[in-house]
């Protein structure tokens, strides 16, 4: 049976789309570096693979939270750490008045100007900013959480943002409790009580200060104190938020070492099962590049065949 040109030309045609498309193929798996470039080459694995991908760049986006976080945590707890030790040097000053007893009018304005600029401080510490929004105004982060004499204007509501699945952590604080704001005036008790100290001294009776007393509920309850154990009873509690913060940052510090783990074991299961095999692909390549390369011989043959050669 006399095979016609067009068949020939057909099954030549037919056999080189295949053996360009496995050429194709092989090359955008060593370029790709993948084995899996499409749902249908293998749909399980590709489900995975995509399963695998989401998780991972959920696991980033909380990075970047936790990144974000650490700089508000670090800013707050630089800003607390600075008013308690301001407050503590302070405390110095005070003890030291409480001893003395008896003061010039000299001694007595240069004291009340220092407590004066330790209370300014204060405020202004509690009016911190990280970029333009305040840290101690809770959720109120447009406008000063603490006005000029210390009474605290903000939230107590914090806002949060996730770090790690069912974990998050502050990128604002509540600065009633940061900055021992006393809940029987609205102000801040460090700066209440220095208040009260510059006001004293400003008298010039000193020994009023032993005596004096001052109301204090710091969320659990009011009671009379005097002004020293006031001042303790402040720097106790800042001191005790001060700690919370470093345990935040801890925690967080934690979280994101486990976070970037996942993520690089994640990448490594994805590797496995989209990664192409190089060594087994280059072989495969030559393969089809060698196979394509005899097609278009054929090809090139078949093409040059004339009667002539039949009638040699």
């Amino acid at each position: 049976m006399r095979v016609s040109s067009d068949l020939i030309f057909d099954i030549l045609v037919k056999y080189d789309r295949l053996r360009s498309s496995q050429l194709t193929r092989k090359t955008e798996e060593l370029s790709s570096g993948k084995s899996i470039l499409a749902p249908s080459d293998s749909p399980v694995d590709f489900a995975r693979s995509l399963r695998l991908k989401r998780f991972s760049e959920r696991l980033e986006r909380l990075n970047k939270n936790i990144d974000v976080a650490r700089s508000y945590l670090d800013s707050a707890e630089s800003s607390l750490g600075s008013a308690i030790d301001s407050l503590e040097e302070a405390r110095v000053k005070f003890v030291q008045l409480l001893n003395t007893g008896v003061i010039t009018s000299d001694e007595a304005r240069a004291l009340a100007d220092y407590f004066k600029s330790v209370k300014d401080y204060i405020i202004q510490l509690g009016n911190e900013k990280v970029g333009d929004s305040y840290l101690f105004g809770g959720v109120k982060t447009q406008s000063p959480p603490f006005d000029s004499d210390g009474t605290y204007q903000g939230s107590t509501q914090e806002t949060t943002v996730p770090v790690a699945p069912g974990v998050e952590t502050n990128t604002n604080f509540n600065g009633q409790d940061y900055f021992a704001v006393n809940r029987s005036s609205g102000k801040a008790l460090a700066v209440e009580v220095l208040d009260r100290i510059i006001e004293t001294v400003e008298s010039g009776d000193i020994s009023a200060l032993e005596s004096s007393e001052i109301t204090v509920d710091l969320g659990d309850g009011e009671r009379s104190m005097k002004l020293l154990d006031a001042f303790d009873a402040a720097l106790s509690k800042m001191m005790e938020y001060r700690s919370i913060l470093g345990t935040k940052q801890k925690v967080i510090d934690s979280l994101k070492f486990q976070n970037e783990s996942m993520v690089l074991r994640l990448k490594e299961l994805d590797s496995k099962l989209t990664d192409a095999d190089y060594p087994g692909a280059i072989a495969d390549y030559e393969k089809a590049k060698t196979a394509y390369q005899a097609l278009l011989a054929a090809i090139s043959d078949v093409q040059n065949i004339s009667l002539l050669d039949f009638l040699k």
